[in-house]
Order: structure tokens, then sequence, then C-alpha cells
């Protein structure tokens, strides 16, 4: 028979971890439908049921409890030897968003470059959320963090209302602002929707438009509307003069930037930069 490939044995540790193929397919990213035809695949190449298919849900046979085992060992083996192999690589792979990538880490690269000039920085971008149980990967920095990866809160969430400081927007209060467009990043109506309860606003009340994150502050440096400004993407904008905001205002937000891990050894300059990175965000 043909031998399970490690994707294969990825979707069927995830249902089985997970007891269901929606929860499995998020995990793994994959959809519903091709996780299912790879079980079944799985099941008819072993010639025995892995799983008991329940109406809220799938449990492991008696077969599938012992392969489970098996499958676990092979998948901790391949990433292993993967970090083994990667161990000396002076490259070092990070995915974050795109939106941080270009106002938070790349302006700060140089100084990590300067001090480690044998280690190359591949920084890759993708509002998607990107596995890291791979070994594509040796770190990322997402919103979202991930129970089984090794995570830390890097940077915190502050939000305030920014604008061109080269505008008149007479702004004093929080109230104000209402009488503005509100830009925002398209994907994330939640930032503003959280600023304006902080402070006391009817968010139905707000025009809210949505923005790519990666323009959001050019519109806002432009005069286009009122930004929400999410520090720490926005802080270099105010620190240069060309936004301004309703700093007295600013509110903690309840999100954070996550450093991530996967769950093997990271190589040398993995440590390295995972350690550059903390004593940026906290000096």
């Amino acid at each position: 028979m043909h031998l399970p490939a490690p994707r294969t044995l990825q979707a069927f540790v995830a249902a089985a971890r997970l007891g269901g193929l929606a929860a499995a397919s998020t995990r793994v990213a994959m959809s519903v439908p091709a996780l299912s035809r790879r079980l079944a695949a799985l099941e008819k190449a072993l010639g025995v049921r892995l799983f008991e298919r329940l109406p809220r849900g799938v449990v492991l046979t008696d077969a599938g409890e012992r392969y489970l085992v098996h499958a676990v060992a092979i998948l901790e083996r391949l990433e292993v030897a993967a970090a083994e192999v990667r161990q000396d690589s002076a490259i070092v792979r990070v995915t974050t968003i795109p939106s941080l990538a270009t106002r938070w880490l790349l302006p700060r690269l140089p100084d990590f470059t300067a001090r480690n000039p044998d280690i190359h920085v591949d920084v890759r971008t993708s509002i998607t959320f990107e596995r890291l149980d791979g070994g594509e990967y040796d770190l990322a920095i997402r919103l979202a963090p991930d129970a089984e990866m090794a995570i830390a809160p890097l940077l915190p969430i502050h939000l305030l209302p920014v604008w061109s400081a080269g505008h008149s927007f007479a702004i004093d209060r929080p109230a104000d602002i209402l009488r503005h467009v509100l830009l925002g990043p398209d994907h994330r109506p939640e930032f503003w929707q959280e600023w304006l309860g902080g402070a006391g606003l009817d968010s139905s009340a707000a025009r809210i438009r949505g923005i790519d994150p990666l323009l959001l502050y050019e519109h806002a440096v432009s005069g286009a509307g009122v930004a929400i400004g999410i520090e720490p993407l926005v802080s270099g904008l105010l620190n240069d003069g060309r936004l301004t905001g309703l700093a007295t205002h600013r509110l903690r937000s309840g999100r954070s930037f996550f450093l991530l891990e996967p769950p093997t050894p990271s190589t040398r300059a993995g440590c390295l930069l995972r350690d550059w990175l903390w004593r940026q965000a906290h000096g």
C-alpha cells in the first residue's frame, strides 16, 4: 500500500483530537470535503474503520485509537528531523500580517541585521493564519493565539482616533469624530466598535468605511477621514507628525499581537530573532 502523506496524518490527528470534521478542517486549513476524502482514503488503504461517524462529530474506533498513537509519533519525528536539518541554517522565516510587517517589523529589522549579519530574516505576509507545525515558518506574529503553539503577548494594542495633522478636523472630544467619515481596516470593523463603545458612543451613528489595511493611514494622511489608530502600527506616523490623534482617549484594547513558535525546538537563529523581537517590544 502507499504510505499516507504527512498532510493526511495531520488531518487524521486533528479530527481525532477535536472530535469533528469542521473543527479539524479549520485546524489544518483544509475544506471539510477534502478532509473527509482524505480520511475515507486512509481508511480504505488500511482496510479498517478509524472513526465512528456520529450526528455531532466523530469518535475513534479501537483501531483508530491505536493508529493515533503511531500517527502522532510519526509527525513528531518529522518535526524533530526538520528542526535538526535546519539547526545550522542562517535563515529565519517569519509570517505576519502585511500592516504589521510594513509599519513595525521591517523598519526595525536593520538593527537585527547589524547585530547578526550572518542571519537572513525572510518575512512573509498573509491575512490568513499560517500554521507553524508544517516546518515552513519559524515564528509568527498574529492577533490570535493558538493553543498548540508556544505563545507570548508580544505587543499590546492601544486604540485612538487619528487624522491628518495638515488638515483641520476640529476634534476636541470623542463625540466630535461622529461628524466625520471614520476609516478602518476592512476586515477588522471591531476595532472602531471597541473604541466607540469604550468612549460611550453609539457605533450605529458612525459612518465607518472599510479600507485596505496597507493603505489605511495613507488615506488618513491625505485627509480622507478619521482613522482608527492601532498602536503599534500607527506610532511612527504619530511620532513624525504626519498624523495627530485624540490621545486623551487612548483605549487599551482587549487584543494583542502574539508571538508564536512551533512546539519543536527552534534554531539558534530563530532563538536570536525571538529574543530580539521581545526586546524591541518591551525594551
